[in-house]
């Protein structure tokens, strides 16, 4: 009903840079955020993108980006799976509606524990998917933000240069995760021919 609380703050920002300064800001003080955006708003939010892999987070921050292949509404058809090698995030894929869910839920712990933003990719066809989604246990508890002043999330050249070793190594721990995730399946139907595929 209209004027109820949903139990979580929500807004529309001026673009997607500022979409994901402030939920950076909410994340680097302890509180878990979401952003969304489409594929070619990662492009405008890309400097504080880039940047914000340096720093890292506090509380989980899953960022959302939705691509879309066949240009269904879109000027371009980027792969943004290149932004999280570019940026060296991790990122998840989800293929089906309960593994969208599912990826949610699993992100924002491998965000936590990598102390790093994850991106999320979707797809037109993966957004526009229906089907059954169990729910299952929502572990959300409200937090209280508070931020503590810190020179290494100041990237100037000297910070940069001390942090950049530091990304390298949180990603050879998410591609440790990565090689243990539930999230994987080999579906085996004989024959002497493999297809990797997401």
């Amino acid at each position: 009903s209209q004027g109820k609380d949903p139990g979580f703050y929500f807004q529309y920002s001026t673009n997607e840079k500022v979409a994901l300064e402030f939920a950076a800001a909410a994340a680097v003080s302890g509180l878990r955020a979401l952003t969304c955006m489409k594929h070619v708003g990662l492009n405008v939010a890309s400097d504080a993108f880039m940047t914000y892999m340096y720093v890292g987070c506090r509380a989980g921050h899953i960022i959302v980006s939705a691509d879309d292949p066949s240009c269904h509404s879109s000027q371009n058809e980027q792969d943004n799976r290149y932004y999280a090698k570019f940026g060296h995030a991790p990122m998840l894929e989800p293929s089906t509606a309960q593994e969208a869910k599912d990826m949610v839920m699993a992100g924002f712990d491998i965000s936590e524990e990598l102390k790093l933003p994850l991106l999320f990719r979707m797809t037109t066809r993966s957004s526009h998917v229906r089907g059954p989604v169990t729910l299952g246990v929502m572990p959300f508890t409200k937090r209280v933000g508070h931020f503590d002043k810190d020179p290494m999330m100041v990237t100037v050249p000297a910070v940069a240069r001390q942090q950049h070793p530091v990304l390298l190594e949180k990603m050879e721990r998410a591609a440790e995760l990565s090689e243990k995730s539930p999230f994987n399946r080999v579906e085996e139907y004989g024959g002497a021919i493999g297809i990797v595929t997401s």
